[in-house]
């Protein structure tokens, strides 16, 4: 015990993945770029470090550096030690408990057993440059862990018993109930998106004999709630613009392994699908497959789209000496982020991946034709599997309130209109976008629906210059 903070709370968080995440070791092997970081057994975990990074950001945000280097800690001439301590977020397993007693057995437990594979899920990756080929050295793969796995961490604070000292936790707490979080790898681009299943708290006065018992009482295993009260916070309200689509015709993003439907032959090209963890109580299992619209096609296409139209507001056009890469464009870098080779930065536009249930699929067949002959290329018959005039609901969630005063007008205008545009069937997702596929359109004619009726984007203003 510290004599000048006397308090102890206590915290047992218990996140699940709502899309597919991953905190990667920056290690690869011989045939992907980047591995997950694993505990003791082997088993996927969300870092301490990790957890800590995505906690001080978000209560910066919200609450100011000086709030934050309080509860955090700080570097540099007042350098001053964290009161907070964040232990490792440690998995599930198929009875909803978390793996914290040592090392263990997990071929014991079905869903364990999935989990410990070098790489439960593999995406693959291209990066495409203004023309809309792939640009050099943009392949790429990830590994991620399922969507709907569980994981529990616990966080500890000396207080003070002041109001500010109390205020903090609380403000902390309330962090944790209002909003969901990101973490990990692609946090932007659909990845790594959590949300909180249970929060228990428990605080103890060591100045007293009551305290110290309850103290000494307290939970040590994550799987323990003694001595913790539920805390239940309002949901937060999150500035984000939400679009209802459904696909004209057929659609595809690729790199799925096998077909969800029965074929007589099975086609060659197939949608992209994973598996996912459901829960049904507290009985666990990973599901065979789900249909998959990741938050990188949908941010991909915005990305163009975006740059396009930004220039055209400013009238800059082909032929006058810029840069043609999207990454140039002010309105990308400042809403979607930018990696240079030194300096990089997130942005503020949060994308989700999308896991659709069952619904129709058609299967197209391909050839290719010899340009001189009009024959059909011997070997080049193909066929392709196509989702069938699916409906999706996108979100997009505008995050890091402390940049959107450095956005300006014209930026949030290109945004608008590059929304509409998708609204409107004018932007194809996924594969075949030349050939008539990937074309979502808006049926009830609302549009883009921001969740501040349009203010932060400036629709009133836009409206009434027309």
């Amino acid at each position: 015990m510290i004599a000048a903070r006397p308090i102890y709370r206590m915290a047992q968080l218990t996140l699940q993945a709502a899309s597919a995440h991953g905190v990667h070791s920056g290690q690869g092997d011989n045939t992907h770029d980047v591995l997950l970081v694993r505990d003791a057994n082997g088993l996927p975990a969300l870092p301490g470090t990790s957890l800590a990074g995505v906690l001080r950001h978000d209560f910066t945000s919200e609450h100011g550096e000086v709030a934050a280097a309080r509860l955090f800690g700080q570097a540099g001439d007042d350098a001053q030690a964290s009161w907070l301590t964040i232990a490792w977020g440690l998995v599930h397993n198929s009875h909803n408990k978390p793996v914290a007693e040592g090392l263990v057995d997990v071929q014991g437990d079905e869903l364990l057993a999935r989990l410990v594979d070098d790489k439960p899920i593999v995406r693959q990756r291209v990066r495409l440059n203004h023309r809309g080929a792939a640009k050099d050295n943009g392949k790429f793969d990830q590994t991620l862990v399922p969507a709907g796995v569980r994981y529990t961490s616990w966080l500890g604070y000396w207080c003070d018993g002041s109001e500010q000292s109390v205020s903090d936790w609380e403000s902390l707490l309330a962090q944790l109930t209002g909003r969901c979080l990101r973490i990990g790898h692609g946090t932007r681009n659909g990845a790594g998106r959590f949300e909180v299943v249970a929060l228990l708290h428990g605080a103890w006065d060591l100045r007293t004999a009551q305290g110290r018992q309850g103290y000494l009482a307290r939970p040590r295993s994550r799987s323990d709630h003694t001595g913790l009260q539920l805390k239940i916070g309002a949901a937060g309200s999150a500035l984000e613009v939400v679009l209802q689509l459904r696909a004209e015709s057929g659609w595809r993003v690729g790199g799925g392994e096998r077909s969800l439907y029965s074929h007589v032959k099975m086609p060659d090209l197939l949608p992209q699908h994973e598996p996912a963890v459901v829960w049904q109580g507290d009985r666990g299992c990973l599901t065979e497959r789900w249909h998959l619209l990741p938050g990188s096609a949908l941010k991909g296409a915005i990305r163009h789209r975006l740059a396009f139209h930004y220039r055209c507001l400013n009238a800059e056009f082909a032929g006058m000496g810029m840069d043609p890469e999207p990454d140039s464009c002010p309105a990308v870098r400042a809403l979607l982020g930018y990696s240079d080779q030194d300096e990089g930065r997130a942005g503020i536009l949060a994308f989700s991946d999308l896991q659709l249930g069952e619904g129709r699929a058609g299967v197209l067949m391909h050839n290719r034709i010899d340009r001189y002959t009009g024959g059909v290329i011997r070997g080049a018959l193909f066929s392709e599997e196509v989702l069938w005039r699916t409906p999706v609901t996108l979100r997009i969630e505008v995050i890091d309130s402390q940049r959107h005063d450095s956005l300006t007008a014209t930026m949030r205008q290109a945004l608008q209109l590059t929304l509409e545009d998708l609204a409107a069937g004018w932007l194809p997702l996924g594969a075949g976008g030349s050939r008539g596929l990937g074309v979502f359109s808006d049926d009830t004619g609302l549009g883009p629906q921001w969740s501040d009726g349009g203010a932060w984007v400036g629709l009133n203003a836009m409206e009434a210059s027309e």
